[in-house]
């Protein structure tokens, strides 16, 4: 079944351009550098201490020119058409995004949108210097908001994700990971959020998973990331079927695959299995990450399309 799911049409929501990195390559940027990245972590906290010090090491000119075009190479692979790729864009000497856009421009496989990403423990300085990176960079289409939630509300950043949808960036902050359902309702009345980064644990709240549905909120969940970050102790206890059967937007991500050992196929099986997907099955759950993308409406009637044709097809 993996040869026929890497044929599904897909689009990617959550994904860090940094924990997307080839293993290899990161070997390759760490030997250069002279560090060691630690690469045991079980909460949200021990793994940004490993991601901040991986990111360190992403610091000379082209570093993100060819991250950026390996991640394409290994998308296509997976079935990838569009994805919406966050990154960070502050505190380099030279232009990521210059070099992320240019590349993404050289190939023809994936349509790639891009993210900014705050990292919420950092000064709200740094929130609006973010901002300020995408200004006139139409392949920025949104704002993103990651790191640690506990002590970093939403409401922190109001004021930041108000200027950034009056300049027209979509509001897609992490929510619900390792805060409960507060941090999800935060992010919706707080951000105007109009996509929910994992919003996993909203499961906690029977009344906010209801509002999910009644708004069609899209949740971008990412399975393999909760299990070693800690979110579920197992797979099986993974809230995806409970938000699946309210009839909540759920789709499956990777987050930072190099960290996390996984692919975009892998986490498809993950929810084949979670789900009890059919063939039908998985082409919802694929529309699903279509739908809750800001990708063109050409693009998303032709992929539907394309998926539609998938689920027609004899496995």
């Amino acid at each position: 079944m993996a040869g026929d799911l890497a044929a599904l049409p897909k689009a990617e929501l959550h994904i860090h351009l940094e924990g997307a990195i080839r293993p290899a390559t990161l070997e390759e940027f760490a030997a250069r550098e002279g560090v060691t990245i630690p690469r045991t972590f079980d909460n949200l906290n021990t793994f940004i201490e490993c991601f901040a010090i991986a990111w360190q090491t992403m610091s000379h000119p082209g570093d993100y020119a060819r991250m950026m075009s390996e991640y394409c190479e290994d998308a296509a692979r997976a079935g990838v058409r569009y994805a919406e790729v966050e990154l960070m864009t502050i505190a380099r000497s030279f232009d990521p995004l210059a070099e992320v856009i240019e590349a993404a421009s050289r190939q023809r496989d994936v349509v790639v949108r891009f993210i900014a990403g705050i990292p919420r423990s950092f000064p709200i300085e740094v929130a609006w210097a973010v901002l300020e990176s995408t200004k006139d960079v139409p392949e920025v289409i949104a704002l993103g908001l990651g790191g640690p939630e506990d002590g970093y509300p939403p409401e922190l950043f109001t004021d930041v994700f108000a200027e950034a949808r009056r300049r027209g960036l979509h509001p897609v902050p992490h929510a619900g990971e390792d805060a409960g359902p507060a941090s999800v309702r935060g992010a919706m009345k707080a951000l105007g959020a109009e996509r929910i980064q994992h919003g996993v644990r909203s499961s906690e709240d029977p009344a906010l998973v209801a509002e999910l549905v009644e708004r069609q909120m899209p949740l971008a969940v990412c399975p393999t990331s909760n299990l070693r970050l800690g979110v579920v102790p197992t797979l099986e206890e993974h809230p995806i079927r409970a938000l699946w059967d309210a009839g909540v937007l759920v789709s499956v991500n990777t987050d930072d695959p190099s960290f996390f050992d996984c692919d975009l196929v892998g986490e498809y099986a993950i929810a084949g299995r979670l789900l009890d997907l059919d063939r039908e099955g998985y082409g919802r759950l694929a529309r699903h990450a279509v739908d809750g993308s800001f990708a063109s409406e050409t693009l998303k009637d032709e992929m539907r399309g394309d998926i539609k044709s998938w689920t027609e097809r004899r496995g």
